[in-house]
């Protein structure tokens, strides 16, 4: 997403004290869409199968600074959740909105981002859609099942070094029923004979009589080859470690996706093997790049009963 610097501001007042500045950016979306599921950004209890105009505004501000020994610290907030979310009423947590410090390999991230678990591994989901239909269809997982278990905030540690990142999180009870939930993570990413290949695993748990599965590992494996074609596999096993719980179950979901000049195509499937049985489903997404942060956006998404299909075309601008 392109920057908007709105302001650059120098402490030179004081020896010593470091530069910082604030951004601004955002994104807007207009097409039509169709869903009858109450899925995507168009979920509301008007779903139909009626063709309806579809627009969405969102607006970013980040800040950024750093300190006289090196460490760089900063934050931002999603305006677009903001309005009639109930954690605005909360003075302790602000939706959408995330802190961080860092310091040579290491960075601290606290607020609304993502577990160690969902962070190191790499989504199916390819290319975008104003509607999301791609990613909203019942065999999709976006490996966030257990992040901000609590409704709480997420606390993140990440170590880069080379080719490779670590990560450890956990997330305290906001209401104090619970024990804090943890999650780790590592990646890899390089060039390996000529791919870009990448290679993620996680682990996540939470405490057993919050949800019905509370532990989760995941594997994920990415590629990418001269020729514009994209390949991800991701892999998630679910268990509940109760007395006399569930069964185990499973996760399974395939991206393929291809990129030649403007173009982007990008289909993935998923699948759930839970104790009543399979549930399945698919997406895709077709993208055309005007240039200047304006994208032309198709998206699609379909899945077994009683999920209906749904559609969105449209444009995405970044600003």
């Amino acid at each position: 997403m392109k920057n908007i610097l709105l302001a650059t501001t120098a402490l030179v007042a004081t020896a010593g004290i470091a530069s910082a500045e604030v951004a601004l950016s955002g994104y807007a979306e207009l097409g039509i869409f169709q869903n009858e599921n109450d899925s995507g950004d168009g979920a509301s209890p008007l779903a139909s199968d009626t063709t309806r105009v579809f627009t969405d505004i969102d607006v970013t501000f980040s800040m950024t600074g750093e300190a006289d020994n090196g460490l760089t610290f900063g934050a931002s907030i999603d305006l677009d959740e903001l309005d009639g979310d109930g954690d605005t009423s909360d003075a302790a947590r602000l939706p959408d909105s995330t802190i961080f410090m860092a310091f040579g390999p290491m960075t601290l991230t606290v607020g609304d981002t993502d577990s160690a678990f969902d962070a190191r591994l790499t989504e199916t989901a390819i290319g975008g859609a104003i509607n999301d239909d791609h990613t909203v269809h019942p065999g999709y997982n976006g490996n966030s099942a257990l992040d901000e278990a609590y409704g709480g905030q997420e606390i993140r540690l990440d170590y880069a070094f080379d080719s490779f990142t670590a990560s450890v999180s956990m997330s305290p009870d906001r209401f104090d029923n619970f024990d804090p939930s943890f999650a780790v993570g590592v990646s890899y990413n390089a060039e390996l004979a000529g791919l870009d290949l990448g290679v993620g695993l996680g682990y996540i748990q939470v405490d057993e009589s919050a949800f019905v599965y509370d532990q989760i590992i995941g594997l994920s494996l990415s590629t990418t080859f001269n020729n514009g074609l994209q390949g991800i596999l991701n892999y998630s096993h679910w268990t509940d470690d109760s007395t006399g719980g569930a069964d185990d179950a499973s996760h399974m979901a395939v991206g393929l996706g291809y990129s030649m000049n403007a173009l982007t195509i990008g289909f993935n499937y998923g699948v759930y093997d839970l104790p009543g049985g399979d549930v399945e489903g698919y997406g895709l997404a077709v993208n055309y790049d005007l240039g200047g942060g304006l994208v032309a956006q198709l998206g699609y998404g379909a899945g077994d009963d009683p999920y209906e299909d749904t559609f969105s075309l449209g444009v995405a601008m970044s600003f």
